[in-house]
């Protein structure tokens, strides 16, 4: 309890760098907490966004472009634990022709109790029912580069050059641009009409309860399917490249911040530094009157560890602050600007948030050892020898 007074009376002693070393720390702490906050968002928009239409399990034929037979492969795969939903597809390069415009698209063939029921699309104008085998739905951008609404008439051009004319039931935006720019949703049922090979599909797609542990499903799926007959990806390894960029940024991001926060960190053992050479005296005393090492390095720890902790306290007040402001920002400048976001995704973890402040402890922690241990081994003769 003396050792905590004395420490807190170093501190205020020396209010104008205390305060410096208590705000070097908050600001750190701050930057770390916000810059992984808005990185977490963006990483999960940018997933979320792209599982919106991809598949988290992909089923295709390793000897065919064409499942001849696909309801086998539903009914081997619809008990597996993890599994929520089986979506056979056919996908294919088209064209759409609407008022003398054209333009490629990628046709996703799907059956309209996939779309109404597992699909997460959100629809803006419309509706998502393609019951009708006339029916489309289109992307957001697609939609305003087109100048199409629900309820125009336009024209699909499959791969084998065979046309047939649809009506738009629905708009959608799933937030990932090239799904809204350059996909369209019909009939399974219209696909096969297309293609004219019978009831076929040329993948077949499975929903997971978590994306993220995918990897228990897709032993499972493996392990019900022949190997030598089907190729089985899940949507991990299809985005491998995106997903290790995005973890190498977040690699790289984390880095600078760890410097940033031991830069901060090396600021309090600076002020701890200064505050013995002013302490000489005090010391000696101290230590003439029957402190022990331990007594001495325990003041000089507390001291830098009440200046770390105030530090973190205020960060966790300025963190949701800064974080709200930013949000708010972002919808009145950035909404319309080429960033391809509503508002500013934020997201992170209680681990993430107890990493952070765990590692900033340790820290500050190890830059008091220094001060710390110089301060306790100073014997009393040679601190009260010019006084």
């Amino acid at each position: 309890m003396v050792e905590l007074f004395i420490a807190f009376r170093h501190i205020v002693e020396r209010k104008f760098q205390s305060i410096f070393s208590v705000l070097g720390v908050a600001i750190a702490v701050t930057v770390f907490v916000v810059s992984l906050t808005v990185s977490n968002g963006l990483e999960k928009n940018m997933i979320t966004s792209l599982l919106t239409l991809s598949p988290h399990i992909l089923i295709k034929n390793a000897k065919d472009t064409y499942f001849e037979s696909y309801q086998e492969i539903l009914e081997k795969t619809k008990g597996i634990k993890g599994v929520k939903a089986i979506i056979p597809q056919i996908r294919s390069q088209s064209i759409i022709k609407f008022e003398g415009f054209a333009k490629g698209v990628l046709a996703d063939g799907i059956e309209a109790e996939n779309v109404k029921n597992d699909l997460n699309l959100k629809i803006l104008k419309g509706n998502n029912n393609i019951n009708e085998l006339n029916s489309i739905l289109i992307g957001e951008e697609l939609s305003k580069e087109m100048e199409i609404a629900p309820g125009d008439e336009l024209s699909l051009v499959s791969a084998d050059n065979k046309e047939i004319k649809l009506i738009v039931r629905g708009i959608f935006k799933t937030g990932f641009l090239d799904y809204d720019s350059n996909l369209v949703i019909v009939p399974l049922k219209t696909m096969q009409i297309l293609t004219e090979r019978g009831e076929v599909a040329t993948e077949v797609g499975i929903k997971v309860e978590n994306p993220q542990k995918v990897e228990s499903p897709l032993l499972g799926v493996l392990s019900n399917l022949p190997e030598n007959e089907y190729r089985v990806l899940s949507w991990k390894h299809i985005n491998q490249n995106l997903l290790n960029a995005v973890q190498f940024e977040k690699f790289v991001l984390v880095a600078i911040l760890s410097l940033l926060l031991i830069i901060a960190c090396f600021a309090v053992s600076v002020i701890l530094n200064m505050i013995v050479r002013e302490k000489i005296k005090d010391i000696g005393i101290l230590k003439s009157i029957g402190y022990t090492n331990a007594n001495i390095r325990r003041i000089f720890t507390i001291e830098g560890l009440i200046i770390g902790i105030s530090g973190m306290l205020l960060a966790s007040v300025i963190s949701p602050v800064v974080l709200i402001i930013l949000k708010k920002l972002f919808k009145i400048y950035m909404k319309n600007s080429y960033y391809y976001l509503e508002e500013l995704p934020l997201y992170i973890s209680v681990n993430e948030i107890t990493i952070v402040y765990a590692v900033t402890f340790i820290v500050v922690f190890i830059s008091t050892i220094y001060p710390a241990v110089r301060a306790s081994r100073m014997k009393p003769v040679e601190a009260l020898k010019h006084e």
